[in-house]
């Protein structure tokens, strides 16, 4: 309604007379105009008919629009009306006609009192239940729950069933075969495997006895050997080290574990030096102890001593000096210059002379 009273104040005679008026003055403002009156006055009236052309050309367009909105107006107030119409056709085909509406009025007003009184009755007795009763999520969780742990057990039973129907066949299977015979043959090896087990549990004992003996005998024969070794082997150490202990391995009676002023170390740890000194003095301490056993047996030295400093190869020298007055040591070397101060009966070629 609007767009309609905006159109009739912009163009009071109509889109179409204002579109021939905006055309005549375009064609006056063509043509050439021979000019009688005064130029100024012909320019001031030029102004303003170009103005009014300018202001009608506006008012067209602002026209065209609003004739475009009111048109769309229109198609959605007939749209508007159709669904309206559906409605009310709808509605008339749900109260009936007018004649008996009345009637459906006072039947509905009924129905209505009663779904009234129901809804009251309902609301009493769900009014206790609502104070005294658990709340809603409550309930659904514990629905919830049960029918988890009913279809769990379902889900078992079912399991059970075939479980049940595969040991059917099972049983049947077997019972077609010699049951009884493998149960006595089951039997009779049963008992022949336990009289193994004893005859291995007696075995065991035996054997067990024979390693706690063997053991006890190791410790003797290591105590007997180490301690006369380490009897002989501590003047030794002396000579090339002050503060300095061994100890040998249980098993192999090999040096493990050397004590320097207090501190342990193993051999494995120590400079290839040491270790070839602390060897070559272990095994003159061996030889001196079977000397004394009766069981001389000569000390052989191939190339010893290779990575011993100058004092500390003198100081072996001593010892090997010490050592060889009781037992015979033989030392080969090609090293002349480092083992010229060794001393000793030095071995020489000689041509050799048949007797």
């Amino acid at each position: 309604m609007r767009a309609r009273q905006r159109l009739a104040d912009l163009a009071p005679n109509g889109i179409d007379k204002l579109h021939l008026d905006a055309a005549r003055f375009a064609e006056l403002s063509q043509d050439p105009v021979e000019l009688e009156a005064d130029p100024e006055e012909v320019r001031a009236r030029l102004a303003d008919a170009t103005r009014r052309i300018e202001l009608s050309r506006n008012r067209a367009r602002e026209a065209s629009v609003m004739r475009t909105e009111a048109g769309e107006a229109i198609l959605r107030a007939q749209t508007e009306h159709t669904r309206l119409g559906q409605e009310l056709e709808a509605i008339e085909a749900v109260i009936g006609p007018e004649a008996g509406r009345t009637e459906l009025q006072q039947d509905l007003a009924l129905k209505l009192s009663r779904a009234k009184e129901q809804v009251d009755a309902v609301e009493l007795r769900a009014e206790p239940l609502r104070r005294t009763g658990r709340d809603l999520a409550g309930a659904e969780a514990a629905l919830a729950r049960a029918r988890s742990v009913a279809d769990a057990a379902g889900r078992e039973i079912a399991r059970l069933r075939e479980e049940l129907a595969d040991l059917g066949g099972q049983i049947r299977t077997r019972s077609d075969g010699a049951v009884e015979e493998n149960w006595l043959e089951s039997r009779d090896l049963l008992a022949a495997a336990r009289e193994q087990v004893k005859r291995f549990e007696t075995e065991v004992g035996v054997l067990d006895r024979l390693r706690k003996a063997l053991t006890a005998t190791r410790a003797a024969a290591r105590d007997l050997y180490l301690k006369p070794v380490m009897n002989e082997l501590a003047p030794l150490l002396g000579l090339l080290f002050d503060d300095i202990s061994i100890t040998f391995d249980g098993d192999t009676l090999l040096p493990q574990i050397v004590r320097r002023n207090g501190l342990d170390e193993d051999v494995d740890r120590l400079s290839g030096g040491m270790r070839e000194q602390l060897s070559v003095l272990t095994r003159l301490a061996f030889a001196r102890l079977l000397a004394r056993d009766g069981r001389p047996a000569p000390v052989i030295l191939d190339d010893a001593l290779v990575y011993s400093d100058d004092d500390r190869i003198e100081r072996m020298f001593d010892a090997l000096h010490r050592q060889s007055r009781d037992q015979q040591i033989l030392v080969f070397s090609c090293r002349q210059r480092a083992f010229a101060k060794l001393g000793g009966n030095v071995l020489t070629m000689q041509p050799w002379q048949p007797d």
